[in-house]
């Protein structure tokens, strides 16, 4: 089946070099290109985005314009900016120099809130009156979740309207310390001329299908719970990612795992004792560290069930986890290929769930579009391919023994 596919593949950058050879002969190359963009282009993809990845990365190899972010001049940088509609403070927001979008709102400071993800995606409020106890000593505000996510998305429209900044998609983002479109990031990916750091997976990226999920987490009666936690201090991210989050969690449903519940607690997770501050490794330690008791005395009081994900603001990984285990990572900002949210959350939760790594180009996957393949993740898919399907499905129910 791979080699069929992959033979696919082959035949199609075939047909798409000769038909570029006839073209450019026809009426020269920008002509070729400019018409060949124009009729793959994907309309309901996002600007700029082809109809298959591989044709966008053949169509962008060409344009000779492309500079690395070391090559960029301050006049190109200018371009660039007018050219994708940059504002300053757009830049701003990449470098964390305007407010959060969320000061001044009730949801400042120290909140939790609990929720119930429904089938259809909906979130229903749900309290645990033991967590709820816990909140209330501890100075926590508590906020019923779907009134929460209704504030939230009312402070980000504001956000919007005064400073012209989404903090949950932002345009801007920081590579090698220099604030580039994150159009323009993309392209430069799809060319070649940025890659991840990363591509070699490591030990601990690497998950064994084999795992006993007696060992792991699993929807003990029907139940999983999902624990939402934000780090505090200089780590805090400033990024909507919640929804986000949600979402990806109601995904899960697909392997029907009962109910799915979730809390989201700020102003929690002390990251600032990790060394490197941005080492996702270390930040998964240190989560697992400060947070690990919460999965022992709530809800049903069986951690088996319990899950826990941390957001961070910025680190060397888009996220990192446990596999076959209780702990995830994410953040909202990385090195060069920085994913959407709520596909990091669902390639480390599917972690947990003891899917392996897919490879980070799509060929190592035999170009099969999963969330566990980084290239199809940084592109915003939400599918898994059906061996890492199987593998999540067999962990969530408990049936591998």
């Amino acid at each position: 089946m791979v080699e069929e596919e992959v033979g696919d593949e082959s035949r199609l950058r075939g047909r798409v070099l000769a038909i570029l050879l006839v073209l450019a002969i026809l009426g020269g190359v920008t002509t070729a290109m400019a018409n060949f963009r124009e009729a793959n282009t994907c309309l309901d993809c996002g600007a700029g985005a082809a109809k298959n990845p591989e044709i966008q990365w053949l169509v962008n190899s060409s344009n000779t314009l492309l500079k690395a972010p070391e090559e960029l001049t301050k006049e190109d940088l200018q371009k660039l900016y007018r050219k994708y509609n940059i504002t300053e403070n757009d830049i701003k927001f990449a470098e964390g120099k305007l407010p959060h979008y969320l000061e001044g709102t009730i949801l400042s400071g120290k909140v939790a809130t609990m929720g119930k993800v429904t089938k259809e995606g909906k979130i229903e409020d749900w309290t645990d009156p033991l967590f709820y106890n816990w909140c209330v000593k501890n100075s926590y505000k508590v906020i019923p979740a779907a009134k929460a996510l209704e504030i939230e998305e009312k402070a980000r429209k504001d956000y919007i309207r005064k400073y012209g900044v989404n903090p949950a998609n932002p345009k801007v983002v920081i590579v090698n310390e220099i604030p580039l479109p994150k159009e323009y990031v993309r392209d430069l990916i799809l060319s070649g001329k940025l890659t991840p750091e990363y591509t070699t997976l490591a030990v601990e990226d690497r998950c064994d299908p084999d795992a006993s999920s007696r060992t792991g987490p699993w929807a003990v009666n029907d139940k999983l719970y999902l624990w939402i936690v934000e780090a505090k201090g200089d780590q805090k991210p400033v990024e909507a990612y919640l929804q986000d989050t949600v979402n990806a969690y109601a995904r899960f449903y697909q392997f029907s795992p009962g109910t799915l519940y979730y809390y989201h607690l700020q102003d929690y997770w002390d990251a600032s004792d990790v060394t490197p501050w941005d080492n996702s490794s270390k930040l998964l330690r240190d989560l697992a560290k400060d947070t690990g008791g919460l999965r022992d005395d709530y809800n049903d009081r069986d951690p088996t069930n319990d899950i826990v994900i941390g957001w961070v603001k910025f680190a060397d990984h888009n996220g990192r986890a446990d596999c076959n285990g209780f702990f995830s990572v994410a953040a909202t900002s990385t090195y060069v290929w920085t994913w959407p949210h709520d596909s990091i959350a669902q390639h480390e939760i599917s972690h947990n769930f003891n899917a392996g790594e897919g490879g980070t180009w799509p060929w190592e996957n035999g170009y099969t579009e999963c969330i566990m393949n980084y290239w199809y993740a940084f592109w915003g898919t939400d599918k898994w391919c059906t061996t890492h399907w199987n593998v999540v499905n067999g962990n969530i129910n408990g049936y591998w023994e």
